[in-house]
């Protein structure tokens, strides 16, 4: 006998908070600011959250796999560094993308050689990289130093990927989107992506089913480094430079992000559209307290509540689950079992 009406609908209320917050801050919001709902300002926010949403993308695929990255800030920040410099230094677009790529798949290798071939717990080993990517930034930028580029000597091509547009949409948004798209893909319908879930969620019996834990972790997390590592060239792109520690910005932003778009899956699982909705929820949020003339020391605090409030209801809402159901089944049979004494007498 499959479960009831019930018994469904309270499995599915921890799922619709995510989309219920979002709903919210679309409301209030749009009350407190004319503004906030123009087409100008919902096309300015998918800007401002692409490169976020990419991060959380790539941290998506390691949180899958039963880790955390607390590097990918790192990978950003010491890929757009590679991409300013070798742009600095006259280098053409292409090289400067690849070098770009490849240092920030440096960190992934790192971090799967710390927590793979090491067995040092993730936290613990990516928390270690951040802090020695951190001072790597400042010892090869002579204590931090910011590097700007001039905007005659960079190649179009190079300035487009940051800065195009594409029938007025936004290169970058067209760009996180394919990213999420294939990473999607690779999560939800390839072999691979399903031997991921079961090495993150059930390692024990992917062992003994014979998958290759090791080198699925390994491919998680270059791939993470992989994504991070190309929304750092991006963020060079855009912003015609590189300032040192710029990744970190969006490090908790992508974590809060994976985990509230974790509460839209029955299993908790990560995805990558709960990962996009807790994305936009940030960046709407972010855009909002700023219409509204909010201090900056006052939007943290908003974020934090915001987070811990969906967090924490779906926690409580989980936990809930048998004994409402219970109580539930409880009330509506009383009435049932007075009708069929009634008939029966």
């Amino acid at each position: 006998m499959g479960p009831s009406r019930t018994d469904q609908l309270l499995r599915l209320l921890p799922r619709l908070i995510a989309p219920v917050a979002l709903a919210a801050i679309l409301f209030i919001f749009s009350l407190l600011s004319p503004v906030f709902l123009t087409v100008d300002n919902l096309a300015g926010v998918l800007s401002q959250m692409a490169i976020l949403a990419l991060v959380a993308v790539g941290l998506t695929v390691v949180v899958r796999a039963g880790g955390i990255d607390l590097s990918v800030g790192v990978a950003l920040d010491l890929a757009a560094l590679a991409a300013a410099a070798l742009i600095a230094d006259g280098y053409r677009a292409w090289v400067a993308i690849v070098a770009g790529l490849v240092f920030g798949l440096l960190v992934g290798a790192v971090n799967a050689l710390l927590v793979v071939g090491l067995r040092i717990p993730p936290f613990l080993a990516t928390l270690s990289v951040w802090f020695i990517g951190t001072s790597v930034q400042q010892l090869l930028t002579g204590g931090g130093a910011p590097i700007y580029l001039s905007t005659p000597r960079v190649p179009i091509e190079f300035a487009l990927l940051g800065r195009g547009y594409v029938v007025d949409l936004d290169g970058v948004v067209i760009s996180a989107a394919i990213v999420a798209v294939v990473v999607a893909v690779l999560l939800g319908l390839t072999r691979w992506g399903r031997s991921v879930t079961a090495a993150g969620e059930q390692p024990s019996a992917a062992r003994i089913s014979g998958l290759r834990i090791h080198r699925l972790q390994i491919s998680a997390y270059l791939l993470c480094s992989l994504v991070a590592a190309f929304a750092g060239v991006i963020l060079a792109s855009r912003t015609n430079g590189f300032v040192p520690g710029s990744g970190q910005a969006y490090l908790m932003d992508a974590i809060g992000a994976v985990f509230i778009g974790a509460t839209l899956s029955r299993f908790g699982r990560a995805s990558v559209p709960g990962t996009l909705v807790g994305v936009l929820i940030f960046a709407l949020l972010s855009n909002g307290m700023n219409l509204i003339g909010l201090s900056f020391f006052w939007q943290g605090l908003g974020r934090g509540i915001v987070l811990l409030a969906i967090l924490l209801l779906g926690v409580l809402l989980s936990r809930g689950d048998t004994a409402r159901a219970g109580a539930l089944k409880r009330l509506f049979a009383r009435p049932a079992a007075t009708i069929h004494r009634q008939k029966a007498e």
